[in-house]
């Protein structure tokens, strides 16, 4: 009887995800949360968003969108059909419920769980019979069983049976305009068969069925890691060029006209955003608990931390070159963000570049038009015909919407740090 009882919970839950009757809750609102949200409600399932800041949620319910890869308009059709809040009370009506919550780093770069730990801890208090949680947020392997599969289990319930568990990452890449939720495959490990099916019917299409939710956590991971990793080596190959007078971009253009083997990462003054910069030291801090050394990854996190000394030494030469006296100069710094074509400033360069050229008495100024704050500094638009006020332009991060004529043009002194060449207006350039 008890068999047939827990087959029909699972039977009844997987005809209204099929039919898409049931009733969704996104937790977490941010990056990864909002736009799963609306795609959610764009499949049809009925969507509850929830979030604990209350600027998001009274944005949202104007609907204006506070990310850069949303419209308006689609925040206006969502808000009419769906419902966003800060409560979690409506938990207990909700059929599947989807944890985006961040996962970011501590000051010693180790996970800092804190906003997950809160966020179970107001939805394991509400969970009901039949209940689908789906763990979307980057995390290390075991996550899902320590802080979601245990306490449920504690808690009496039976996985797979009485309620279902799955680990589905998302895959969100700002900026990308090829790749979306709506065409990138979702990896989706369930704890059991039954949690399997559940979640990958509610992933439908997209949905690449792995064997545990340890499989996809660690997959994940590895994804980021793999493009911080090569990111680093373009980062020495920018040491390289910078040691032997060649310009990096022009190695990298030619390195990849070749049409296999080869895959191009630029270099960066910092390894920035909150998924490339944070997912690698997830798994180093994972792995030292088994007292294994991520020798790989320990190296290019050293190279990372290489790069601002790295451009500042680059940029004190430049200005002992043209005679500029570093205590008292202005210098502008062009592109804030972390990542071209977005406004996000998570883990940018910007700032750590700006305290070490402050620390020697330079004044700076934060200049994109994408963005007006950077951390806690304010950024101002780039106004072309003022940038002659400054001793040293320099360009960081080079968004497509910038006007490089102008910014050549008006710059007493510009330093390229992609290509670490700079132009003088005065003898053309060098």
């Amino acid at each position: 009887m008890e068999q047939v009882k827990e087959k029909t919970i699972f039977l009844e839950r997987l005809e209204k995800i099929k039919k898409k009757s049931a009733k969704v809750a996104v937790v977490g609102l941010g990056y990864v949360g909002l736009p799963h949200a609306i795609h959610y409600g764009q499949l049809g399932f009925p969507v509850t968003g929830i979030d604990i800041s209350d600027w998001k949620i009274r944005l949202l319910e104007e609907g204006k969108s506070y990310i850069d890869d949303i419209e308006d308009h689609a925040v206006n059709h969502f808000i009419q059909n769906n419902e966003v809040t800060t409560s979690f009370d409506d938990i207990t009506k909700c059929d599947v419920i989807v944890i985006d919550v961040p996962t970011p780093l501590d000051q010693n770069n180790q996970p800092y769980m804190v906003h997950l730990e809160t966020a179970l801890e107001e939805i394991l208090s509400r969970v009901q019979e039949g209940q689908l949680l789906v763990l979307e947020s980057t995390t290390y392997p075991t996550t899902t069983q320590k802080y979601i599969i245990d306490p449920l289990e504690k808690q009496g319930w039976t996985i797979g049976e009485s309620i279902f568990v799955v680990y589905s990452p998302e895959r969100i890449d700002p900026g990308n305009q090829q790749y979306s939720i709506h065409n990138t495959p979702k990896l989706v490990g369930g704890y059991t068969d039954q949690c399997q099916q559940l979640g990958t019917t509610f992933y439908g299409e997209q949905a690449v069925s792995v064997s545990s939710p340890e499989v996809a956590e660690l997959s994940k991971l590895y994804e980021n890691t793999f493009r911080f990793v090569n990111i680093a080596l373009a980062n020495e190959l920018h040491l390289i060029c910078s040691e032997l007078y060649l310009d990096t971009k022009e190695v990298l253009s030619a390195a990849e006209t070749k049409p296999f083997g080869f895959m191009r990462f630029d270099p960066a003054v910092k390894i920035g955003g909150h998924c490339i910069g944070v997912d690698p030291y997830y798994l180093q801090w994972y792995m030292k608990q088994h007292r294994l050394e991520t020798t790989m990854i320990n190296a290019a996190s050293q190279l990372d931390q290489q790069m601002i000394p790295h451009t500042v030494s680059k940029i004190y030469s430049l200005m002992n070159e043209q005679r500029i006296p570093i205590f008292d100069a202005s210098v502008a710094i062009v592109g804030v963000t972390y990542k071209k074509n977005i406004s996000d400033t998570r883990l940018s360069a910007a700032p750590e570049l700006a305290d070490a050229l402050e620390n020697q008495g330079i004044t700076v100024t934060l200049m994109d038009p994408l963005t007006a704050m950077c951390g806690q500094r304010t950024v101002l638009d780039v106004d072309y015909s003022k940038l002659n006020d400054y001793d040293l332009v320099i360009l960081l991060t080079d968004h497509d919407c910038l006007d490089y004529q102008q910014l050549s043009e008006y710059s007493t002194i510009l330093f390229d740090t992609k290509r670490e060449k700079f132009f003088d207006r005065s003898i053309e350039c060098c």
